[in-house]
């Protein structure tokens, strides 16, 4: 637990605070352990006030800085990690004003400093927080409930991965002996009867038995399809109940599972000024590098959410090859893609797709097929909510 504050200096600025609430002001930097939290207290001119250790629980944080500094503390500043949005969440709830930053962009400014300790560390966020916020945006921290169904979505996916995984090894212990499963199994049914078709040929064949080894492995397989199959199912009820989901899923290739991620991720439409902002957000945007007269346009930056561009990109790619529905956007692309190639073309898609989804859920409009009656529709739904408005 950390030590009450007894520094006769310290002691002296919080009498003054006491004395002149206005006039005092502290920040805080948080720098987080599984175990230990480094706490700096830097006041208005960027003196350290104290430096001191407590345990990673808001509760033990909280109670130190009220009892220490009482209601003087003007912002607290944590950068992300396992567990910051806990901490964040716990802090707020006893009336701190808590601000997360992203830790790569706090790691690069840290990195100035010659010693790496965790009270530097501490104390550059707790700088960052009383100097640095305008070049440092500060990270929205999502809702419980949205964090409850991204766990769903990311065990759906982690399933989903380990049945692709262990049919590809699967698949490579019977290629040793001459084996060869089709490809096309939609479900872990027509998987194991094709593997044990091969299984049983490799007896004839071969006279060798591979069901001590692949019989359990096809088990796995079975749970982990039912599993995915199981959560799959409780998301695509949760999509139905929101309508903002539902409008999401009138565009081809947007189904329960792209349309919860896309809304999880962004959660509050708000705090983006512009459409294009959330491409930028997800990653989908090429990488730009300039200095002086060299300017350099990369592929995209990868730096959003991995699950939910990969969900776009997944959603483009049936878009543009799984569906016949035609549309603007997907008129697009298939020029795009003789152009391009489709793999650029799908991201590009992708891109759109995320502008497209998003104006969709800001607007309360639905998906247009023509992108000449996007316009009409959306003042149409603006006049159509003036008037429920007036009539309210």
């Amino acid at each position: 637990m950390a030590k009450k504050v007894k520094n006769p200096e310290i002691l002296a600025a919080l009498a003054k605070a006491e004395e002149e609430p206005g006039s005092v002001k502290f920040f805080v930097g948080l720098d987080v352990g599984l175990k230990s939290t480094a706490i700096c207290v830097v006041d208005g001119d960027g003196e350290v006030i104290s430096e001191n250790t407590t345990k990673s629980d808001p509760t033990e944080i909280g109670r130190y800085l009220r009892k220490n500094y009482k209601s003087h503390i003007t912002r607290i500043g944590i950068e992300t990690g396992s567990i910051s949005v806990w901490l964040t969440k716990g802090l707020r709830r006893q009336g701190f004003q808590v601000a997360m930053l992203d830790a790569l962009k706090v790691h690069r400014i840290l990195s100035i400093k010659r010693n790496k300790t965790d009270p530097n560390d501490a104390r550059g966020i707790a700088e960052i927080v009383r100097s640095g916020r305008n070049y440092i945006s500060e990270v929205y921290v999502k809702s419980s409930a949205c964090f409850a169904i991204r766990a769903q979505l990311i065990l759906r996916s982690r399933l989903v991965q380990q049945r692709l995984q262990n049919e590809m090894v699967i698949r490579g212990l019977l290629k040793v002996h001459g084996g060869r499963v089709e490809p096309g199994s939609k479900t872990s049914v027509t998987f194991s009867e094709r593997v044990m078709e091969q299984v049983f040929q490799i007896r004839s064949a071969e006279n060798i038995d591979l069901r001590p080894q692949i019989v359990p492995m096809l088990r796995l397989g079975e749970t982990l399809y039912d599993e995915a199959k199981r959560i799959e199912q409780e998301l695509e009820k949760i999509a139905a109940e929101n309508p903002t989901c539902q409008r999401m899923m009138d565009m081809p290739g947007v189904g329960a599972i792209v349309a919860l991620s896309f809304y999880t991720a962004i959660e509050d439409p708000t705090r983006f000024r512009r459409a294009d902002d959330v491409a930028a957000y997800l990653g989908l945007t090429p990488r730009i590098y300039q200095s002086g007269e060299s300017l350099t346009s990369g592929s995209i930056s990868r730096m959003g959410n991995r699950m939910t561009r990969t969900h776009l990109v997944q959603a483009a790619t049936v878009m543009l090859s799984g569906t016949k529905s035609w549309s603007s956007l997907k008129d697009w692309g298939i020029k795009l893609s003789k152009r391009v190639g489709f793999n650029k073309a799908k991201v590009a898609v992708a891109r759109k797709l995320a502008i497209v989804l998003f104006s969709i859920w800001r607007d309360g409009t639905f998906f247009q097929a023509k992108a000449d009656t996007v316009s009409g529709h959306r003042a149409l739904m603006q006049k159509a909510q003036q008037r429920r408005e007036a009539t309210a």
